[in-house]
């Protein structure tokens, strides 16, 4: 005697069609976020060695030509639109001395005459990576830490003119040195950090930016960045209590 077992007809019904199309918007939508995050990620990362690059470079140019460079970061409040340059454009520039009655050029001579010169066309961040002041303090538990190292005043870049910026400066033996001062005084060390975010006003904004995301004290979440310590070496900042200098 043959035995016939009951089959259903191929396909699937409408609730297993359900749970499959629910099955495949959870996957996607966890896929996307981890795409997302993970190019905000690589923005930031890139704007920590962009940063890195450009301070080696101003260190690079004082030692090799003897004088005072600066790394120059642009800020632009008035513009609010995305691709604005404030707080992500950024280039070195070399003061250029004027010959002494010596007939001789005096790089250690901060406050002789001079020009500054910017020495290339300078860089941009990444779309979404923003320098921020706020967050660049020196380190809290040098002895000698405090006040603002961040020099700012209005100099002429070339291609766009008369600009306010911000700037951090070396001597001429690549030493990093409170803005015109004398190098024999020490230097606390000073953090440079870039954020997430985007431009913005308003009590979530700071330095004209709003960051794309929080921590539990309200600063920006995503944030990195390096440290400059008086010497002129460099550390990077890999984590967030680095960054916000927690003990």
């Amino acid at each position: 005697m043959k035995t016939f077992c009951n089959k259903r007809a191929g396909g699937f019904t409408l609730v297993e069609l359900m749970v499959v199309m629910t099955i495949i918007g959870v996957m996607m939508t966890l896929a996307a976020s981890v795409l997302r995050d993970s190019g905000k990620g690589r923005g930031l990362e890139s704007g920590v060695d962009m940063l890195e690059s450009m301070v080696r470079e101003a260190r690079a140019t004082a030692q090799g030509n003897d004088c005072y460079t600066r790394l120059i970061i642009a800020k632009d409040e008035k513009n609010m639109s995305q691709d604005s340059r404030h707080l992500r454009y950024m280039t070195v520039q070399m003061k250029r001395k004027n010959e002494n009655s010596r007939g001789t050029y005096d790089g250690t001579d901060v406050a002789g005459e001079g020009v500054w010169v910017s020495t290339s066309s300078g860089v941009t961040l990444p779309p979404g990576v923003y320098f921020s002041p706020t967050y660049s303090t020196t380190v809290k538990w040098m002895d000698n830490a405090g006040g603002d190292m961040l020099g700012t005043e209005v100099t002429r870049l070339s291609g766009k003119g008369q600009t306010a910026v911000y700037y951090i400066e070396f001597d001429e033996k690549g030493r990093y040195v409170t803005p015109q001062s004398d190098p024999l005084n020490t230097t606390p060390a000073q953090r440079l950090v870039v954020i997430s975010g985007r431009r913005g006003t308003g009590n979530r904004a700071k330095d004209g930016v709003i960051p794309s995301d929080f921590d539990s004290q309200r600063r920006p979440a995503a944030a990195a960045g390096i440290v400059i310590w008086p010497r002129g070496d460099i550390s990077q900042l890999r984590t967030a209590r680095q960054v916000y200098d927690e003990n």
